[in-house]
């Protein structure tokens, strides 16, 4: 009997030393989270890199739970991230980041009160957790995402990331439940249904929470879209009517301005705004076939890739010559309208992200801002011929700002908390406009500080948390005052879960909340 005990005091020791060791760096290691080699972090389009205390990159459910109890146990604090396109700090951390993007399990199911309903772990793209709504009997699918198809869940949803089409909002209103692993090491699942306050700030926590484990998404049966793309004379067709009736008629609309697509060199006067075109998209639910089948539209992918690449080289060259923007952007634009209006039927995911993925064109810089759309939409028409008339302005003085283009779409309002679309009035419409050129660009800063400050001004905007906005005077007081409300409100469910501000490791959002909250974090 005496042999028995010490026998499983052994087995109880080496289970403990095979569960824990001491890293003379790092403290108390749990095994089954040690952090990877490489110590180094760089984002997307490479303007973000750093070097924490260590980087893991889980694979399991257990692996976060294991992640969160050392960070307590070696008094660290926690930072997220996934596949790096935030172009903001907010993954930046001196001590532990957790990379997601191992984490990419789908599960469908049948709910009893919201129908088909789809699981995504934190860490799988938008294209594999689409082929897998796909690839299900009954075919499905999410209404509304990001252009890109690469970007991973968690990241759209904890950014508050959206897509083009109206009545679908943000992408985390597409929501029906999500699980966090907070502080405690417990997984919390949180939902309307639980507390809807609580809810309410978890979809779009800014990794503020805890560690986004899964989402789940409400989900339907596949559908089609037709995507119309259609080119106008600025002049000629850009007011408030055209624009009201076409979003009135459509499922979802998105319009760009590509700067000086009129230029010709050959003319007296080669830089004149009234030979602009404006490019408009417009989403249409229909019931019609689809106009291309899976494998064309996956045989035409190689051409449109290296289309786009050499477009984005071919604007590079930009940089060191920017008096040539309005010859190298009125170039491509007439290749690019070469084949006149087109209209064609997609399912919903190929329409969705109809632009080839981001990844073959890293280096771009990119500000987003979203502000309260008037009724008639006058504002949305009045910013559009602001930008391009400061464009122009900006080419008088031999500046050449913007070189890819400015992107419009509308889309409905939102009630979570810190997203730049929250509104008390669901039906409320706000204009998001992208603004995207080659990175390091001449006097992008200038101009992107320009608009950005003069959107504060006229409409209280707010810039998108994925995209680059730290670069804008003052904009820490700024968003505090604009997030001040909601930011108290947030701060309440954030306490309640992470009270010793172990996920609370990021200057920018310490410094806004505490500005909103009267002390410096």
């Amino acid at each position: 009997m005496i042999m028995k005990y010490i026998f499983l005091l052994i087995l109880l020791i080496s289970t403990v030393c095979k569960s824990f060791v001491v890293n003379n760096n790092n403290g108390l290691v749990i095994r089954s989270a040690i952090p990877i080699d490489n110590k180094t972090y760089e984002n997307w389009n490479g303007e973000i890199h750093f070097s924490p205390n260590a980087i893991f990159l889980p694979s399991t459910l257990q692996d976060l739970i294991d992640i969160v109890k050392l960070a307590k146990s070696n008094n660290k604090t926690i930072r997220c991230a996934a596949q790096g396109h935030t172009l903001s700090t907010l993954s930046v951390t001196k001590n532990y980041l957790v990379v997601v993007t191992n984490l990419t399990k789908v599960t469908i199911q049948n709910d009893p009160k919201y129908g088909w309903t789809a699981t995504a772990e934190a860490g799988i793209s938008l294209a594999d957790f689409e082929t897998a709504l796909r690839n299900h009997d009954p075919p499905l699918t999410i209404d509304s995402a990001t252009v890109y198809n690469t970007l991973r869940v968690s990241g759209v949803i904890a950014t508050g990331s959206h897509g083009p089409i109206t009545n679908s909002s943000i992408m985390p209103d597409q929501l029906c439940s999500m699980k966090i692993v907070t502080v405690s090491g417990e997984v919390l699942e949180f939902s309307k249904e639980i507390s809807e306050t609580d809810f309410n700030a978890a979809k779009l926590n800014l990794g503020l929470l805890g560690i986004i484990y899964s989402v789940t998404f409400r989900v339907q049966p596949m559908y089609n879209l037709r995507m119309n793309d259609t080119f106008y004379s600025i002049n000629e067709w850009l007011n408030p009517k055209n624009l009201k009736n076409l979003l009135d008629s459509s499922d979802g609309v998105e319009f760009y301005y590509w700067p000086f697509n009129g230029f010709n060199q050959n003319d007296p006067k080669p830089l004149d705004p009234n030979r602009d075109q404006i490019w408009v998209k417009t989403f249409v639910r229909t019931d019609e076939p689809v106009s291309f089948t899976q494998q064309q539209l996956e045989q035409s992918l190689p051409n449109k890739t290296q289309a786009a690449i050499q477009q984005y080289e071919f604007r590079k060259t930009l940089i060191q010559n920017p008096e040539k923007t309005p010859n190298v952007s009125a170039t491509l634009w007439n290749g690019f309208t070469s084949s006149g209006n087109t209209s064609f039927v997609y399912q919903v995911p190929d329409a969705l992200h109809y632009t080839v993925s981001e990844e073959h064109v890293k280096l771009e810089d990119i500000m987003e801002i979203a502000f309260k759309a008037d009724p008639d939409l006058s504002n949305v028409v009045a910013e559009y011929f602001f930008i391009m008339k400061t464009l122009y302005d900006f080419a008088v003085k031999g500046k050449f700002p913007l070189n890819i283009f400015a992107d419009f779409r509308i889309i409905k309002s939102t009630k979570t908390l810190l997203s730049n679309t929250f509104d008390k009035d669901p039906e409320a419409l706000y204009c998001h406009i992208d603004f995207v050129t080659v990175l390091d660009t001449p006097s992008w800063k200038e101009f992107a500080q320009l608009i950005a400050q003069r959107a504060f001004d006229q409409y209280k905007a707010k810039p998108h948390w994925a995209k680059e906005w730290e670069f804008i005077p003052n904009v820490d007081s700024y968003l505090a005052n604009a997030l001040s409300d909601e930011i108290k409100q947030f701060e309440k469910v954030r306490t309640k879960y992470d009270p010793d501000k172990i996920f609370f490791d990021n200057k920018s959002l310490q410094d806004i909340f505490g500005i909103a909250l009267g002390s410096q974090s």
